[in-house]
């Protein structure tokens, strides 16, 4: 029996490039009609295709199922195996990414209620690395290898902004970015700290949703309108309270909007805060 690429690419439903394609990658050979040249594909070539078409919902390569073309059942058996060990990783990998977009889920939801709420708890403990201070790119190869392992290892890795305490009360505020991960996951996804990551150590902070523009590298006081409204209810909280700053402050990304045609970014921000001593 012949059928025509059109029909088999019907059957399959897919483009006849795509067949054409599978031809090329060597899973099928056509042979071509002396009459009119049209391309032919024989019993043998539909069930080679129904078997390539499985086995690609299993997640094997083209190139995989080439190999396996010739192999005995035993070595059908290791290779299952090893595509079973891959989806065991990539289902728990996606576990973990999934527990990450559920955080970000709840704290898109309380998104409202936090801006206009202050609150005060311990904060978790990260470990970060910069890719970026103020205007400038921090591109130093140990350093590039560092964020490379944060942004692509670990599945609930975080974009931060950190504020550095000493910045907070001048003139120009610079922002430096980067990525983070708890401390608690460094061993589980085998990340060794080096000279270019820094910690964040659980203390107690004020948290406060700010929202910064997203091209933003400084806060400036003549140049940027929003500098006085950034960080001024935390800040009038904490006269009110006898609190001072008492270290960095660290912002989590949460979302980007966009309000009154401007892009910006919602930052979670823990504000480390101490008691101000009162003078006896």
């Amino acid at each position: 029996m012949k059928y025509k690429i059109s029909e088999l690419a019907k059957l399959l439903n897919v483009s006849t490039n795509t067949v054409r394609r599978y031809e090329g990658y060597g899973h099928i050979k056509s042979e071509r009609d002396e009459n009119n040249t049209y391309r032919y594909y024989n019993k043998g070539d539909l069930t080679r295709l129904m078997t390539v078409r499985a086995l690609r919902k299993y997640g094997f390569t083209h190139t995989d199922i080439i190999k396996m073309k010739d192999y005995s059942i035993e070595k059908l058996i290791q290779q299952y195996h090893i595509q079973d060990e891959y989806m065991e990783n990539e289902i728990a990998n996606l576990t973990k990414l999934r527990h990450r977009l559920r955080d970000d889920l709840i704290l898109l939801e309380k998104t409202n209620s936090i801006y206009k709420n202050l609150y005060i708890r311990d904060c978790i403990a990260y470990s970060y690395v910069l890719y970026q201070s103020g205007e400038k790119l921090l591109l130093e190869e140990n350093r590039i290898k560092k964020i490379h392992e944060y942004l692509y290892l670990a599945p609930k890795v975080q974009m931060i902004y950190i504020i550095r305490k000493e910045d907070i009360e001048c003139d120009e505020i610079s922002i430096h970015m980067g990525w983070a991960i708890k401390v608690s996951d460094l061993k589980e996804f085998d990340i060794v700290e080096n000279e270019y990551t820094e910690r964040y150590n659980t203390r107690k902070t004020l948290m406060s949703l700010e929202k910064l523009p997203v091209n933003i590298d400084k806060i400036n006081k003549t140049t940027h309108k929003q500098r006085k409204d950034i960080f001024q209810e935390p800040l009038t909280y904490m006269r009110e309270h006898n609190l001072r700053i008492d270290g960095d402050l660290l912002g989590v990304k949460i979302a980007t909007i966009v309000e009154n045609n401007q892009e910006l970014e919602y930052i979670l921000f823990n504000i480390p805060i101490a008691n101000n001593e009162i003078e006896s």
